[in-house]
């Protein structure tokens, strides 16, 4: 059968109950890894580094070759006739304007984290340097921000948009009423396998491993905005505080779910974009505006004129642990995202071409990440390199979160821009968990067809999970457990992936690309 017959006789059906065998064995698996991290976190802790270490080290480099694919295939596919593909009817209009679309792809994916490591990542590069330079030199200096572009920007964004093309083939092409990751697996392991056991495992995979790497952001984010209010109260930062914030972030993206796209979710990112230009625009004008400008134009040609080397660079010949500890840390993390972003970028994709969810959502975010950490890393590094403070050693004694306060309270107006960082990290992290709890109510929905929602009873549900999880991980003293978990389980995203780009070429293989141009010819005449 033809791609194109399917297209037109597939009738999507909806059905909006819980599938239970992908519900209850995910919501057991979860409560069960809790416990067990309540009870005994440092047997928890030691059993996952015990696997997630030697994993990284023996396995580790395959990754960048991975991330290296996925930034060619979306070279292929933009420049490829592939490209013109639309998804949905010939000449339909896109859901979503083009700013909309964008601030909702940018700001689900970078999370609430975005802040912290456009400070705390030039720091550690500055005081842990790779390419074999040393510490506070001036290579490091030159390196220390082109390897955060590096992995804010080609690094991160081609594993959403890639991941997210098969996807918006199966649900708006094929008009197969679910939107799952393991649906895509079907043309590899075949329906029956899908539609079974296989199909359920991978998707209750995906799902542990899409809350607990939400889990690990929002343990990150959290201290953070505690710390920074701390700062401001003058007292120092509590496990109440920190539930608090948890408790009003919860609020928020429990709210922003429910709504839904169009009044939630939506109006939130672009909450996000306002916020975030505007602490953007203060501290390039407030700050050594000339010298950020500088730093960045630097950085971003020292990154392009040494991309290949920065990518695949693994220190063989000498002891480091720069690569594991950052480039391929990144490439496991943002495959743990991988799907979750793809899913939503699908969801929110609707009569866009394949060369449109390429362009857009890769330069898209690679301008929104190069922005935010261009202007905040060029301003940190100016900070320690004409001695306003000692970032690095405060890095070094208090860890990053005081490194921060430290850095933002060099600003002009510092109380200001301290309850600037907190509404700008809580509503990132509430955005990010409002769309991810979007998708696992849509994974575990039994039917789902283009232009419906889950039920708000599952939207719901999954929102109140995340911060129930997030505020047992703080109650722990400790993050790492989660944050090795979702590493790990980020490295184990690979195989849905996999099955997407396969799906991905047998879906192109049946496709008419002369009859697709004639649909969209007489359309626009």
């Amino acid at each position: 059968m033809q791609l194109q017959k399917i297209e037109i006789d597939a009738t999507p059906q909806v059905d909006l109950r819980q599938d239970k065998k992908i519900l209850i064995p995910a919501a057991i698996v979860l409560f069960f890894i809790v416990v067990v991290s309540l009870l005994n976190p440092g047997a928890t802790e030691k059993c996952l580094n015990s696997l997630y270490v030697p994993f990284v080290k023996y396995t580790g480099t395959y990754y960048l070759w991975v991330t290296f694919a996925m930034i060619f295939l979306s070279v292929y596919f933009i420049c490829s006739r592939y490209g013109a593909i639309r998804f949905g009817d010939p000449g339909e209009k896109p859901e979503f304007g083009e700013g909309a679309w964008i601030a909702m792809m940018f700001c689900s994916g970078v999370a609430g984290a975005v802040m912290f490591w456009s400070i705390v990542e030039p720091l550690f590069n500055l005081a842990f340097p790779p390419q074999y330079a040393k510490a506070l030199s001036r290579e490091a200096y030159d390196w220390s921000l082109a390897y955060v572009l590096l992995h804010w920007g080609p690094v991160t964004w081609p594993w959403y948009a890639v991941t997210a093309l098969p996807i918006c083939f199966m649900f708006y092409r094929l008009k197969k009423p679910v939107l799952r990751i393991s649906a895509v697996a079907g043309p590899v392991i075949g329906e029956k396998a899908v539609n079974g056991w296989a199909g359920s495992a991978l998707e209750v995979f995906f799902i542990i491993g899409l809350v607990f790497s939400n889990t690990a952001v929002m343990g990150v984010s959290l201290p953070i905005v505690a710390q920074a209010l701390s700062a401001l109260v003058g007292h120092p930062p509590t496990f109440g505080l920190q539930a608090g914030i948890l408790v009003a972030s919860t609020a928020i993206f429990t709210t922003s779910v429910t709504l839904g796209l169009k009044r939630g979710i939506k109006v939130l990112s672009w909450i996000n974009v306002f916020i975030a230009l505007g602490m953007v625009t203060f501290t390039f004008v407030v700050g050594p505006t000339t010298q950020i400008f500088n730093s960045f134009t630097n950085a971003f040609g020292k990154m392009v004129g040494n991309f290949f080397d920065m990518l695949f660079w693994t220190s063989p010949w000498q002891t480091d642990s720069f690569p594991q500890d950052w480039t391929i840390f990144y490439a496991l993390w943002m495959a743990s995202y991988g799907p979750f972003m793809g899913l939503f970028i699908a969801r929110i994709s609707r009569g866009r071409t394949v060369r449109q969810v390429l362009l857009m959502s890769i330069l898209g975010g690679m301008s929104g990440s190069f922005l935010i950490h261009g202007v905040f890393g060029s301003y940190t590094l100016n900070v320690q390199m004409s001695g306003l403070v000692d970032a690095v050693g405060l890095l070094k004694d208090s860890g990053g979160p005081a490194a921060l306060i430290a850095v933002l309270q060099t600003l002009p107006l510092s109380g200001i821009v301290l309850i600037g960082y907190c509404l700008f990290s809580t509503i990132f992290l509430a955005t990010s968990v409002d769309s991810s709890a979007y998708i696992l109510a849509c994974s575990a929905t039994k039917k789902l067809a283009p232009g419906t929602e889950p039920s708000l009873f599952s939207r719901f549900f999954w929102a109140i999970l995340q911060g129930g999880l997030a505020l047992a991980v703080i109650s722990l003293g400790g993050l790492a457990p989660a944050k090795i978990f979702a590493n790990f389980s980020g490295a184990l995203m690979l195989v849905p992936i996999a099955f997407a780009v396969i799906a991905l070429f047998k879906f192109i293989k049946d496709i008419d690309m002369d009859h697709e141009a004639r649909l969209e010819k007489n359309f626009k005449d």
